[in-house]
């Protein structure tokens, strides 16, 4: 089982439309994927980043066969990455019009 708030697995916690709730990278994960977690670690920090979206994050890791776990933090589930996807799908979407009244 992962444990998503200790120190011995791989994972990125989404809360409030975002990924930088909480994370953990193993010494052996950053040794293999020293890019990725550089570029996560400079958007965890507020600091300019290949990753500008929390869906570029998710995007990557996809494409990239990373094998670091998600979790809904404010559930306190773990999430997969079509989770993710609808995730940000949700509470991202473009509002719709602001000029219509009801």
């Amino acid at each position: 089982m992962i444990d998503y708030y200790g120190y011995t697995d791989n994972y990125i916690h989404a809360k409030f439309s975002d990924l930088r709730k909480q994370y953990n990278f193993t010494d052996e994960f950053i040794a293999k994927y020293p890019r990725f977690c550089d570029e996560y670690g400079k958007c965890w920090r507020g600091e300019y980043s290949v990753f500008q979206q929390p869906q570029q994050i998710v995007d990557y890791v996809k494409q990239n066969n990373i094998p670091v776990h998600f979790y809904f933090n404010y559930t306190d589930e773990p999430a997969s990455i079509s989770d993710m996807y609808a995730y940000f799908g949700r509470e991202l979407a473009t509002p719709s019009n602001l000029e219509v009244t009801a």
